[in-house]
C-alpha cells in the first residue's frame, strides 16, 4: 500500500481490509452522512491510496475527479479543494475524539492530500482531539467588564495557539497575488451565517441554528483561531441574526425575530443582559463613533429603507426610501463614517448603492444584477467595497472601486460562491482579515401523490423529483398532468427544465446566459412555456417552444413584467406589471400586441379560474423565503373591481386546481412566518362548498427558504410538487493577511 511517508511505516501499516472497514464506519456516521461532498472527498483519496496511487493525489486531480471541474480549472482562483481538505481534517479529528476505541486511524496530514493509515496502539501519534468548547462561565471570570474582556481574549489566544499549532503562522508575502492563509473559523453542524469580525480580527460573531433546517438561529461568538466559543442568546423559541461588533468590540448589535417581526438589540460581547434598541427594525450597522446605528426599517407608507438611529436619544433620520416592491438591505457604514453602502433588491434583481450619511440621493455602483447580491463590506481604507455578485452557479466576490469607475476584480484565494463578507481593521503589514461564508446549498423538489393512502392525517407518498445537488424551484404541471416544468441551476445558469411525471425524459428547454428565470405556465396545448426572465435591469415575459428553439419576447416595454399565466383558451397571457406606476394585473394577446390593465389594485401571481372567467391574484410578490400571508383577490378577465377571497395564502405557496385553491398552511399563524415552525400542512379552498378543509400533513418540511416558489399542483388535484431544503451547510472561513 502507498501511504504518506511521514505518517506510517511498514511495521505500522494496517491491512487494506481494516482500513476499508474503518472508512465505512466513518462514512456511516452522522458527522459525514450530512456532507456528501466531504464523504466523496475522503472515499476518493482513501481508495486511490489503497490502490497504490496516493502519490498522484494533487489538488488539480481532486478538483477534476471529485468536483467535476474542467481541465482548465484554476486552483489559484478557486481554493475549494484546500478549503474542503481543512474541513475534512476537522471532521476526522472530531470523529476520533468521540471514538477513542477505534484501533485504526485515518488522517490527512497537513500539506498533503494523501491519507495516512495507522494503528492507534502504534508509536505514531493519533490526530489531536478536538478541544471541547469551554463553558461560558469558564471563558470569562467574574470581574469588571474591561478586565474580563482582556482575560477572555487571553484564553482565546491560548486556545488558538493550541488549536492551530506552534509555527503554522509563518510569514507570507504580503501582496494581492498572495491570497493569504485560509482558516476554518467554524465547522458546526448546519449553517453558520452573518459573520462579523471584531476590529482586531481575532474573534468572529455569527448566527447558527444547528443541523435542523427549521431550527432558530442564536448569536454566537468564537475565536478565529482556537476553540473558545460562546452562545450569547440561547433562545430556541425565537430567531436571531445579523450580529455586528461595535467599533470598540464591547457590544454586539443583532436582530431578533419574533413571529417574523424584527427588533434590534445589543448585548455585551461577554454575554449578559440585553438591551432593545429599536422595534420593527433589522440589520443594524454601527457608525465609527459607536453612538448611532444604521437600520433597515419600514417608512410610514410601508416602504423599506434605511435610517440613522441615535442611541442616546432614539431619534431617527431617514437615509433612503426604496421604490415600491423593492427593499434596501445589508447597510454597511464606511470606515470614515461619511457614507453607507447597501443593496437594493426586488423584482428578481439587485444592485449596489452608496448614499452619503449627511443626506442626498443614493448612487448605484455598477449595473443591476439578475438575482440577489449576497452581502458586502468596505475595505479598511474605504476605497473599495467587496461585493458577492450573482454569477454562474452561485455568487462571486469582487472588488468595486468607490471613487472612480473601474472594472470589477474577482477576489483571489476565496472559494467560489462565498457570501456575506466581513473585514477587520488593518493588522500587520497593511493586511487585514476577511471572513466569508462558504456554503453547500441543496434545495430539491418533492413529488407528492395526494390520492395515495395515508397514515392518519399524514401524507406519506412523496419522493424526490429529478434530484440534483443544486437549487431547484417548483414550476407548473402540464395541462394533462403528465409532465412537470421547473427551474434549476444544475447546469450552471438558472434554466427551465421539463421531465415526465416519473422523472424520465429530463431535458432543459432554455439556454440563457446571465439571466434569472421564473416559470409562469404552459400553453393549453402543452407546446409552449411562458416565463419571465431578468436580464440586467429588465424583467420581461417570454415564451419558448417545448421542443427547443427560438425564444420569443411577449412584452417589450420599459416596465417590469412577470408572473405570466396562459389562459385556458390560449388567447391571452395574464401577468403582473408596474407600467401604471405600481404593480397590477394586466393581460396581453399570446401573440403579442396591445396590453390591457384588469385592475388598479396591487397585484402579483395571477391564476385563471377553471371556468376561465376570473383571475385570482395576491397583493405581495414572491421572494426568496416563505411568507408572510398575503391578501387573495379575484377580478373578472374583462377587468373591473376586485373582490377579496378569504383564503390565507403565501406568495409562491398556492395554486389553482379544477376543484379549488390548494395552499401551504401554517397552523396557528395568521401573519408573518415564524421560521421555528416550518409549514408542513396542505389545505384547500373548495370552489363548490366555498370552505377550507385540510388535505393532510406532509411528511416533510416545505421550504422555508432557498426558493421563490414552494408549491405547484396538477389541475386535477392528484399531484403536487413542493420545495424542500435537502441540505443547508454553511461554514465561516477567514482569510488571514488579506489585501
Amino acid at each position: 500500500m502507498a501511504h504518506h511517508p511521514a505518517a506510517s511505516s511498514p511495521s505500522t501499516d494496517p491491512p487494506a481490509s481494516l482500513v476499508r472497514a474503518e472508512l465505512d464506519r466513518i462514512l456511516a456516521t452522522e458527522l459525514f452522512a450530512r456532507s456528501e461532498r466531504l464523504s466523496a472527498f475522503l472515499k476518493f483519496i482513501v481508495d486511490r491510496t489503497l490502490a497504490g496511487e496516493g502519490h498522484a493525489l494533487k489538488e488539480h486531480v481532486i478538483a477534476i475527479e471529485v468536483y467535476g471541474k474542467g481541465v482548465d480549472f484554476n486552483t489559484a482562483v478557486d481554493p475549494i479543494v484546500r478549503v474542503d481538505a481543512r474541513r475534512l481534517r476537522d471532521r476526522l479529528r472530531e470523529y476520533y475524539a468521540a471514538a477513542d476505541d477505534r484501533k485504526i486511524v485515518i488522517s490527512v496530514p497537513k500539506g498533503s492530500y494523501t491519507p495516512a493509515f495507522h494503528r492507534r496502539d502504534s508509536h505514531i501519534d493519533t490526530p489531536p482531539p478536538v478541544q471541547a468548547a469551554p463553558r461560558a462561565e469558564g471563558i470569562v471570570p467574574a470581574s469588571t467588564p474591561t478586565s474580563a474582556w482582556k482575560r477572555w481574549w487571553i484564553v482565546a489566544a491560548a486556545l488558538a495557539l493550541m488549536g492551530a499549532g506552534w509555527g503554522v503562522g509563518r510569514v507570507l508575502i504580503a501582496d494581492r497575488s498572495d491570497p493569504g492563509r485560509l482558516l476554518t473559523a467554524t465547522s458546526m453542524p448546519g449553517a453558520e451565517e452573518n459573520p462579523s469580525l471584531s476590529p482586531d480580527g481575532n474573534v468572529v460573531t455569527f448566527s447558527a441554528a444547528g443541523s435542523s433546517t427549521d431550527a432558530s438561529h442564536d448569536i454566537w461568538i468564537k475565536a478565529v483561531e482556537g476553540d473558545a466559543l460562546r452562545n450569547l442568546t440561547n433562545t430556541p423559541e425565537v430567531m436571531e441574526k445579523y450580529p455586528r461588533f461595535s467599533p470598540d468590540s464591547q457590544y454586539i448589535a443583532f436582530t431578533r425575530f419574533v413571529k417574523g417581526r424584527p427588533s434590534v438589540f445589543k448585548v455585551s460581547a461577554l454575554g449578559g443582559a440585553e438591551e432593545m434598541i429599536a422595534a420593527d427594525s433589522a440589520e443594524a450597522d454601527w457608525l465609527p463613533d459607536g453612538r448611532s446605528l444604521v437600520l433597515v426599517t419600514h417608512t410610514a407608507d410601508g416602504r423599506v429603507g434605511l435610517v440613522q438611529h441615535v442611541l442616546e436619544t432614539g431619534s431617527r433620520r431617514q437615509l433612503t426610501e426604496a421604490p415600491r416592491t423593492f427593499g434596501d438591505s445589508h447597510p454597511r457604514v464606511s470606515p470614515d463614517g461619511t457614507s453607507v453602502a447597501f443593496t437594493r433588491s426586488g423584482q428578481e434583481r439587485s444592485a449596489l448603492f452608496v448614499v452619503p450619511l449627511s443626506g442626498g440621493e443614493p448612487v448605484a455602483l455598477g449595473n443591476w444584477n439578475s438575482g440577489q447580491i449576497g452581502g458586502l463590506t468596505w475595505t479598511p481604507d474605504g476605497r473599495e467595497i467587496l461585493v458577492a455578485r450573482p454569477a454562474t452557479s452561485g455568487r462571486r466576490l469582487v472588488r468595486v472601486k468607490v471613487a472612480s469607475p473601474a472594472p470589477e476584480v474577482p477576489l483571489a484565494g476565496v472559494p467560489y460562491g462565498s457570501i456575506q463578507p466581513s473585514v477587520s481593521q488593518y493588522r500587520s503589514g497593511h493586511t487585514y482579515r476577511l471572513a466569508v461564508v462558504s456554503n453547500l446549498q441543496d434545495v430539491g423538489l418533492r413529488l407528492v401523490d395526494l390520492r395515495a393512502p395515508r397514515q392518519g392525517d399524514t401524507i406519506t407518498s412523496h419522493s424526490p423529483f429529478c434530484d440534483a445537488t443544486r437549487m431547484d424551484t417548483p414550476g407548473r404541471f402540464s395541462p394533462d398532468g403528465r409532465q412537470v416544468a421547473f427551474a434549476s441551476d444544475r447546469s450552471g445558469n438558472p434554466q427551465l427544465w421539463v421531465a415526465n411525471l416519473d422523472g424520465s425524459a429530463l431535458r432543459s428547454v432554455t439556454e440563457l446566459q446571465d439571466a434569472f428565470v421564473s416559470l409562469g405556465s404552459w400553453s393549453p396545448d402543452g407546446r409552449w412555456l411562458a416565463f419571465d426572465a431578468t436580464m440586467g435591469d429588465r424583467t420581461q415575459i417570454y415564451v419558448v417552444p417545448m421542443g427547443g428553439g427560438v425564444i420569443k419576447r411577449v412584452t417589450d416595454g420599459t416596465a417590469t413584467e412577470m408572473d405570466p399565466e396562459w389562459s385556458r383558451d390560449g388567447r391571452w397571457i395574464y401577468y403582473a406589471s408596474n407600467e401604471s406606476g405600481q404593480f397590477a394585473i394586466w393581460k396581453v394577446a399570446a401573440s403579442g400586441g396591445a396590453r390591457t390593465q384588469l385592475s388598479p389594485e396591487l397585484g402579483f401571481g395571477p391564476r385563471e379560474s377553471p371556468d376561465g372567467r376570473s383571475i385570482y391574484f395576491i397583493d405581495s410578490p414572491k421572494s426568496f423565503g416563505l411568507g408572510p400571508v398575503a391578501t387573495l383577490k379575484r377580478v373578472s378577465v374583462d377587468g373591473g373591481p376586485a373582490e377579496r377571497v378569504d383564503v390565507p395564502v403565501m406568495p409562491g405557496a398556492w395554486d389553482v386546481t379544477d376543484a379549488g385553491i390548494v395552499f401551504v398552511f401554517v397552523p396557528g399563524l395568521g401573519g408573518s412566518i415564524d421560521f421555528a415552525r416550518a409549514p408542513d400542512e396542505l389545505q384547500v379552498y373548495d370552489f363548490t362548498g366555498r370552505r377550507i378543509r385540510t388535505l393532510g400533513t406532509l411528511g416533510f418540511r416545505v421550504g422555508p427558504y432557498g426558493a421563490n416558489r414552494f408549491l405547484t399542483v396538477s389541475r386535477d388535484g392528484g399531484w403536487a410538487v413542493a420545495s424542500h431544503v435537502d441540505r443547508w451547510e454553511r461554514d465561516i472561513l477567514v482569510v488571514d493577511r488579506f489585501r
